[in-house]
């Protein structure tokens, strides 16, 4: 039975990799933004973005080190402290989720190398895209950290990729939602026109990428649950697991309540009030939308990190 210390770690792990690459994505398809720097794709100097990202991925190789190391051990039945090099062995080159923890460590690596370039060589346009693949690749091995990668067979194959997919469109939302707050936190003056029309415009250039997320986490959630379960019901009203995955859909059910109410009222009502310059309470509203969008989102990640634990049986 995993521990509260094994639990924080699953969770803070899903929420620095998915940060990792959400707000690098974000800043690919998101508003363009002159700064005195130049043009930029986030609000956010250069510098300060990759030493951000840099914090990141550093953090994200130690947790990587942890995990590797407290995994072993389970495996093993013993403790960290007791672990031989062919214990550690074995884990990385024979078990999958070792395997996957090896890749994982690499592409932080190459990220950490390209982030510390970055920050020597400020004055160089931000390498979005390259940040977003290597964190992309980087969270897209936690599928072998839960029931994604259980299955054997074709079935195996599609609940793996089911998993991937529904990993990078979470982690895409979530960036998204920590870009807008960082929106919202620098143009903390509602009035000014022109920090409004930002805020506008990333919000509703997010519209259709974030529909995508959102197909995407409805269509390989429904996959991912009916393989998991042989398309049964009764392991969602009589398991522990099926009350936690019920608390998170309660939980997705709310925040995609909330996307609706930003993309059909508080965005056009928004836009309405650039043009006739009463901003009043639309940047207010949207903001505690927002915040309570993103608290939702990190409640769904604490019930993911103990659901990978949990058998849909049991």
């Amino acid at each position: 039975m995993p521990s509260l210390i094994d639990y924080g770690l699953r969770l803070v792990q899903y929420l620095d990799l998915m940060l990792l690459f959400g707000i690098p994505l974000f800043a690919w398809y998101g508003p363009t933004v002159s700064m005195a720097s130049g043009d930029q794709r986030l609000p956010l100097p250069n510098r300060f973005l990759s030493l951000a990202l840099l914090v990141c991925a550093v953090f994200g190789l130690a947790l990587v080190g942890i995990e590797i190391a407290r995994s072993t051990a389970g495996i093993m039945g013993t403790t960290v402290s007791e672990l031989a090099r062919d214990d550690l062995a074995w884990y990385l080159f024979d078990a999958s989720a070792g395997r996957a923890g090896l890749v994982r460590a690499f592409s932080l690596v190459l990220l950490i190398a390209l982030l510390g370039w970055q920050l020597r060589r400020s004055d160089y346009p931000f390498p979005v895209r390259r940040v977003a693949v290597l964190a992309g690749v980087a969270l897209l091995t936690l599928a072998w950290n839960g029931h994604a990668a259980g299955g054997e067979g074709m079935s195996g194959a599609v609940r793996l990729v089911a998993g991937i997919a529904h990993l990078l469109a979470a982690g895409g939302w979530i960036g998204a939602l920590m870009a807008f707050l960082i929106l919202f936190l620098r143009h903390s003056k509602p009035a000014e026109n022109q920090n409004s029309h930002l805020l506008w415009q990333a919000l509703h250039n997010f519209s259709r990428p974030g529909a995508v997320f959102v197909g995407v986490l409805v269509v390989t959630g429904f996959l991912h649950y009916g393989d998991l379960t042989d398309w049964s019901i009764a392991p969602l009203l009589h398991s522990q697991h099926g009350s936690l995955m019920l608390f998170k859909l309660v939980l997705f059910a709310a925040m995609l309540g909330l996307a609706i109410l930003h993309r059909w009222w508080l965005v056009p009502r928004l836009e309405r009030d650039i043009h006739t310059g009463a901003l009043s309470h639309s940047v207010q509203q949207l903001r505690l939308s927002v915040t309570i969008e993103a608290t939702m989102a990190l409640l769904i990640l604490v019930s993911v990190a103990v659901l990978g634990t949990l058998s849909p049986d049991g």
